[in-house]
């Protein structure tokens, strides 16, 4: 159950899987599940200051979400934090497929060296705005950046990042 809207989310297609949970996609459109093997009470904690205080999107007004931010914390039936729900970054490729010159040709062609300087200046005003907000990335490598066609990138894993307590 999703805690912000009280509606059942539906787990259908697990997308990727970690140590510490699964990512699922859900019936929800746009939306995807992290759902932990075991969720304790500091990280239930971490989630809901995550989810009281996103930081500021600075792509926001051109459409594209630049970070798979929890949005809501998700309940089992007994109503206990399972994970999270967060946006689905759609349409984009691993920073590695964009900085390697073989496989950049092969998924994104039209890459030229402008696109790679304007996504390098876009994963550093990204890291700017979780920084402004108080937060520290906590695992930056490159399977954890997915970049768009239009050199957008996105941070995903955010649930590994440093969070202090405002309280």
């Amino acid at each position: 159950t999703c805690t912000a809207t009280g509606q059942p989310i539906t787990l259908t297609t697990s997308i990727a899987r970690s140590g510490e949970g699964e990512i699922w996609q859900t019936d929800q459109p746009g939306m995807l599940a992290k759902i932990y093997f075991s969720a304790d009470w500091q990280r239930v904690r971490k989630l809901n200051v995550m989810v009281a205080n996103p930081p500021q999107d600075p792509n926001a007004d051109m459409n594209h979400i630049s970070f798979a931010w929890a949005k809501s914390l998700l309940q089992d039936e007994t109503g206990a934090c399972v994970g999270f729900l967060m946006p689905e970054i759609a349409d984009s490729v691993q920073l590695l497929d964009v900085y390697n010159p073989l496989r950049r040709q092969k998924v994104l062609p039209g890459f030229n060296w402008l696109y790679l300087h304007t996504t390098a200046m876009n994963i550093a005003s990204i890291i700017g705005a979780i920084h402004q907000a108080g937060y520290v990335v906590g695992d930056i490598k490159p399977e954890n950046i997915l970049v768009n066609d239009r050199a957008l990138p996105a941070i995903i894993d955010t649930d590994s990042f440093q969070v202090r307590d405002p309280e």
